[in-house]
């Protein structure tokens, strides 16, 4: 389950630190159990290195799904004719080779230089792209341009050409009251001029050849630690210039000879007055080259189809389950330091959805002559990676969506457990369902209802369409969604989140669940979608949520565009963004007067915006900016 934009699992009770010590499963004497559990121990064994889109196990896994789907009766519903439907998503960039910054004197002084040292004079900083460039430098400040604070860092200067050199966050960035930079935000970091991204966008404004970052004095400390090229190199529009972080002592031997001796020197003469003290650095010249190397992943959704039959035969009901998980836990993972590198085996997240996937498949294949809509099955790729693989197939369908009458999905239903059946505990116990997106199609509440009559569970009915797993994406083109989950547990994206621990028989009821469910949807009336405000929640987590600031209603999406901005994946269903006429595919450019491009400046433009209170903002459609008036909610 995906995860990265909601509220985190909880971390229920103490940590089992050894899987291994796990006691192994026993074969059933029921054929269908054992069936799944050989399924789910395949799935979630070492063979397959926790299904991470980066390891060689995830085609293994891959390969055995297929397998199923073919000994099941499905057709292959690929557009290649295969069961696969590749797609690729952006992987972990990093900082190649040649790399590297040298300064040199120019002028009468012509003729010294000094090559820096990646990794202890400066760091690529992951805004950068793979680039040169030449020019002198210039100190701007905080490479601040505020005209409703009446602040310029670039007032009078010629930065065209140059490298611009600015401290981090905003002048006077611990004073409290009235005398703050930014009284615009409750706290200074939340100001969008605080924004890393701001500062190297203002420099590209003013025409800069490269941006050389310093941290301010309190966050660089006594040992001035620098970024990381991993810490912005996610979610950001490369700039077609050098970005770089120095450390400040660096800098400081190349200020002048004068009284100001130091960064400190310089951010206490801005924060005494709140005035600008830019200046060139003469004589001196700075030549960089960075290379970035950009690779993607290579992914695939595994789909297989059983042909409907009679008058309902041509629409489409999509079952569906994410088959990947987080491999090594080199991304992902909730372990600590003492985790990276060790599988995460994934057993209920999702090898128990992929798991029930297959098995329903099993059943409706077996069907002879079956009545009803299509059924189409789906194993996604990426969903941990952010819902790629359902994104992209509500994109490109092997099946149209404006003939799909509903998606039910699975995912983390290996944990069944007993809890009260009643409210006062006076009947007894009874294994944990919880059901999502009740409220998304009329008759989806007495739908459940009857299903949980059919098949035992006390079980939690949530409205809300959206979630972190793969029918939000289905949710948001407007089709009616069901997501069966069985709870929160302490190996969530944890190495001891293995086979041994999954309750096969429940596990299996949970499938025979969405049987009667997926009975019901293939032959009734086509289900009206309904939209449904209800936030996502979770009844099994046991730790309070986040408090949540405004929200326009939109998915933010992970593509790179050439203009910058936050690109729409997905409008909320009667959400700001909607109401205010954004549409799937627009790429936010500005909120509330300040540049966004990309999800940090989103977020940063965000947090200064109040629920209730409307915001314009510029979105970039079809090439044209058009601006459009929210209320935050």
């Amino acid at each position: 389950m995906f995860r990265r934009l909601f509220p985190a699992a909880a971390v229920a009770g103490l940590l089992l630190a050894f899987a291994a010590s796990a006691t192994a499963q026993k074969p059933f004497d029921d054929p269908v159990l054992e069936r799944m559990r050989k399924d789910i121990f395949f799935l979630a064994g070492p063979e397959c290195e926790g299904r991470g889109v980066d390891t060689k196990g995830i085609e293994l896994a891959a390969n055995y799904v297929v397998d199923a789907f073919k000994q099941a009766g499905l057709k292959p519903a690929g557009k290649d004719g295969s069961y696969f439907q590749p797609f690729t998503i952006p992987a972990t960039t990093k900082v190649g080779t040649p790399t590297k910054l040298t300064l040199s004197t120019t002028g009468e002084f012509k003729g010294f230089t000094r090559d820096l040292k990646a990794g202890t004079d400066f760091n690529v900083m992951g805004f950068s792209s793979t680039s040169k460039a030449a020019g002198g430098l210039l100190f701007a400040g905080y490479g601040i341009t505020a005209p409703e604070l009446k602040y310029d860092d670039y007032a009078g200067l010629d930065a065209a050409g140059k490298f611009v050199v600015v401290i981090r966050k905003t002048p006077r960035n611990t004073v409290t009251g009235e005398k703050r930079f930014d009284t615009t935000v409750p706290n200074p970091d939340e100001s969008a001029y605080a924004a890393l991204q701001s500062k190297v966008d203002n420099a590209l404004a003013h025409k800069a050849a490269g941006v050389i970052i310093l941290s301010d004095t309190a966050s660089a400390g006594e040992k001035d630690p620098l970024f990381q090229f991993t810490n912005h190199a996610a979610g950001t529009t490369p700039a077609a210039v050098p970005v770089l972080h120095m450390k400040r002592e660096v800098f400081e031997g190349l200020l002048p000879v004068g009284p100001v001796k130091s960064v400190a020197d310089l951010e206490t003469l801005i924060d005494k007055d709140l005035k600008p003290r830019s200046f060139e650095i003469t004589a001196l010249k700075a030549e960089a080259e960075v290379t970035v190397e950009r690779t993607d992943y290579k992914c695939k959704n595994i789909i297989g189809v059983l042909e409907g039959r009679g008058p309902l035969a041509d629409e489409t009901i999509v079952i569906g389950a994410h088959y990947d998980h987080v491999g090594y836990g080199n991304f992902g993972s909730l372990g600590g330091p003492t985790a990276a590198g060790k599988i995460h085996y994934g057993a209920d997240d999702n090898a128990s959805g992929t798991t029930g996937l297959m098995e329903l498949a099993r059943h409706y294949g077996a069907m002879k002559d079956r009545q009803g809509r299509r059924l189409v099955f789906i194993a996604f790729s990426a969903e941990e990676r952010g819902l790629f693989g359902s994104i992209h197939y509500c994109k490109q369908p092997s099946f149209p969506l404006e003939k799909t009458a509903a998606m039910i999905n699975m995912d983390m239903i290996g944990r069944t457990k007993p809890i009260p059946a009643d409210w006062l505990g006076l009947w007894g116990t009874k294994d944990r369902l919880v059901v999502y997106g009740t409220g998304t199609g009329n008759g989806f509440d007495a739908l459940v209802e009857t299903a949980s009559d059919k098949v035992e569970f006390r079980v939690s009915k949530l409205a809300a369409g959206t979630g972190p797993s793969d029918h939000d994406s289905f949710y948001r083109k407007k089709i009616p969604v069901l997501f069966l989950y069985t709870g929160t547990h302490g190996e969530y994206h944890r190495p001891t989140d293995v086979p041994e621990k999954i309750n096969v028989p429940g596990m299996k009821k949970v499938a025979d669940f969405v049987r009667v469910l997926a009975d019901d949807l293939t032959t009734r009336e086509r289900p009206k979608y309904q939209v449904t405000k209800d936030p996502w929640s979770d009844p099994t987590e046991t730790r309070a949520g986040r408090p949540q600031g405004p929200r326009l209603g939109i998915r933010p999406g992970n593509y790179e565009t050439e203009d910058g901005g936050v690109l729409v994946e997905g409008v909320s269903p009667g959400g700001a963004a909607e109401k205010g006429g954004v549409k799937d595919g627009d790429v936010i450019v500005e909120i509330g007067g300040k540049p966004v491009k990309n999800i940090g400046g989103y977020m940063t433009a965000m947090s200064t915006q109040k629920a209730g209170t409307a915001v314009e903002i510029v979105v970039l459609r079809k090439g044209v900016k058009t601006p459009l008036k929210l209320i935050p909610e």
